[in-house]
């Protein structure tokens, strides 16, 4: 038996021992940890070497594809050169502030691209000319600054000639650094063996320690084992060889209210079900577990063991013991009995909601063929008005006075205004109906056929526009031209008593729409009365003023409703209106239209 002295030399031997082991792995860890990082940083430079070279091979190919844009613009007039031209002045200083931040190591390098900066500044203020002269006058001046681009390009080739050299002396470095790092990570491999092979020996001499480490492994299983039955979710496992349950934890138990001496060993997974749940688990699941050994959020219904039900999502794993060689299902279920009563509620509320939208559906069907019947039931009669009213004023003109005649003329005025109403009424109904069949089409080109149309008849109107601002949506063609035609239409009416008519027509795009607004310098309106503005017969002006049916801004509602879009109005009286409204600038979602 070793005496205390024996027992403290032999602790104090083992005390050295790791601490000089420590000290060792330290250092080689340190030596190895300095090579690397020597490596690292080396390689870093000739990456570094590599992105200014880059960086200036792309600097100068911008500044001739910025001469060649000058060029092609004095050649062609192209605004298109001119904004490429601008773009690659933008990257060119973007690349020379970069090579400028490259190159701060290096003030010969710096001063370098100072002298070029400047030969560039010349350059560009020679390229900049072509884009201020005139056509005829710019060709003259083509050929202009061909020795300053024969500097630039030498004074490039001169940078990129020194970043070469210095790459190759980096390069060179980089290769003895690994070559050094190589032999330290080796050299610190062979150090580590040497460690193992120690401290494999020193570990023999704890084995004694086993024992503790024993109980703490017995104490560590009790505690999962606890976690295990007390887990939020129920939890057994199946002997599929003979189908018994041969665990089962707390959880479950409490679950279904069986003892664990009830069901382990004695009760099948089936057992536990309801009789529906039973059989598509026998029919429909098991066999899935069997083959593919997994199963994946199955509801099934489990039935207590005072015959009550609750819903339960299971998942489901199988796997060989490695004892015995059966198969083992391990299963997880999940109490959803609320989940499922929620579920529940929402499809019956969505089973409301479907016949809500159904009848919704009927009633607008037969508001249509309502306003369809009623307004061509209406033609007959007033054509006959019309026309007996024309054979009055024809064929009795000579027995007829001045007043009866003029009589004629109010009746046939009143018919042409009730034409104009179920015209109206006709537009309104056809709006919400049929397939939309949204297309793409640029805004500008539809506007100005809108506005040619209408600067025909109104001459001394003055339009101001930009096509090129209106951009591009997705949406009926015809209805859009419609939505057009009743905003600048009432635009021009309304500013008719202005000593000069204005209607400006304007476009702002924003991340998910497109905003348009037409502007006119007419009699406005009070924003207090704009909630009528978009209603059916709704007017702000009396009829003897301004002539209309009070339909056509409830047309332009529906229509750009019906796109996703949203309309409105801004004004005071006197000084002019501005109605706006956006469309969707990605276009309608599938179904979007039928959902309006």
């Amino acid at each position: 038996m070793p005496t205390f002295n024996q027992t403290k030399l032999a602790a104090a031997g083992t005390a050295i021992f790791f601490f000089l082991a420590l000290l060792l792995s330290v250092g080689v860890a340190g030596f190895s940890y300095y090579s690397v990082r020597n490596f690292e940083e080396r390689a870093v430079w000739t990456q570094h070497t590599h992105t200014v070279l880059n960086a200036l091979e792309e600097a100068h190919s911008t500044l001739r594809d910025i001469v060649g844009s000058a060029r092609g613009y004095a050649l062609s007039g192209n605004n298109e050169y001119r904004d490429n031209f601008e773009a690659g002045v933008r990257r060119l200083n973007a690349l020379m502030h970069e090579l400028r931040l490259l190159m701060q190591d290096d003030p010969a390098q710096l001063q370098r691209l100072s002298a070029i900066e400047y030969l560039l500044e010349q350059r560009l203020e020679l390229a900049r000319k072509l884009l201020e002269l005139a056509p005829q006058a710019a060709q003259a001046q083509l050929l202009a600054g061909k020795a300053l681009s024969d500097d630039i390009r030498a004074s490039f080739a001169d940078l990129k000639g020194r970043e070469n050299a210095l790459l190759a002396i980096r390069s060179q470095e980089t290769a003895d650094s690994a070559r050094v790092t190589s032999l330290a990570v080796l050299g610190g491999s062979l150090l580590s063996i040497i460690l193992l092979v120690a401290v494999y020996r020193k570990l023999r001499l704890e084995m004694a320690k086993r024992a503790e480490a024993q109980r703490k492994t017995q104490a560590y299983t009790a505690e999962i084992e606890d976690l295990y039955n007390n887990a939020p979710c129920g939890y057994h496992a199946v002997d599929e060889t003979n189908k018994t349950i041969i665990k089962i934890n707390d959880t479950e138990l409490k679950w279904l209210g069986y003892t664990r001496e009830q069901v382990v060993g004695k009760m099948t997974h089936a057992d536990l079900l309801a009789p529906k749940s039973a059989e598509r688990y026998a029919r429909e699941l098991l066999p899935q577990l069997l083959l593919k050994r997994e199963l994946v959020s199955q509801d099934l219904e489990y039935r207590r063991a005072d015959g009550s039900v609750f819903t339960a999502l299971l998942n489901a794993t199988a796997i060989l013991n490695p004892d015995n060689g059966h198969l083992v299902s391990r299963t997880v279920i999940y109490d959803i009995s609320e989940r499922k009563h929620a579920e529940e509620a929402i499809e019956t509320l969505n089973a409301d909601l479907k016949r809500q939208a159904l009848h919704l559906h009927n009633v607008n069907k037969e508001l249509e063929s309502f306003s369809y019947s009623v307004s061509h039931d209406l033609r007959a009669p007033l054509r006959a008005i019309s026309g007996y009213a024309m054979i009055l004023e024809e064929d009795f003109a000579a027995a007829l006075q001045e007043k009866g005649r003029e009589q004629l003329q109010v009746i046939r005025r009143n018919v042409r205004k009730m034409d104009d109403l179920i015209n109206d009424l006709l537009k309104l109904a056809k709006s919400t109906t049929g397939d939309l069949a949204p297309e793409r089409f640029a805004m500008g080109e539809l506007v100005e056929q809108v506005i040619a149309g209408l600067r025909r008849e109104n001459p001394h109107v003055v339009f101001d526009f930009d096509a090129a601002a209106m951009g591009s949506v997705e949406a009926n063609r015809g209805l859009i031209a419609q939505v057009w035609e009743n905003l600048l239409s009432n635009a021009i009416k309304f500013s008719s008593r202005s000593e000069q008519p204005q209607v400006r027509v304007t476009a702002e795009e924003g991340e998910d729409e497109i905003v348009y607004g037409v502007h006119d310098n007419g009699v406005g309106f009070d924003m207090r009365y704009a909630h009528k503005l978009f209603g059916t017969f709704q007017r702000l002006h009396r009829q003897e003023d301004f002539a209309g049916t009070g339909i056509g801004l409830a047309l332009v509602q529906r229509i750009v409703i019906r796109h996703a879009g949203r309309v409105w109005a801004e004004s005071r009286p006197k000084e002019g209106a501005s109605f706006y409204f956006s469309l969707p600038t990605k276009g309608l979602l599938p179904g979007a239209a039928e959902q309006q």
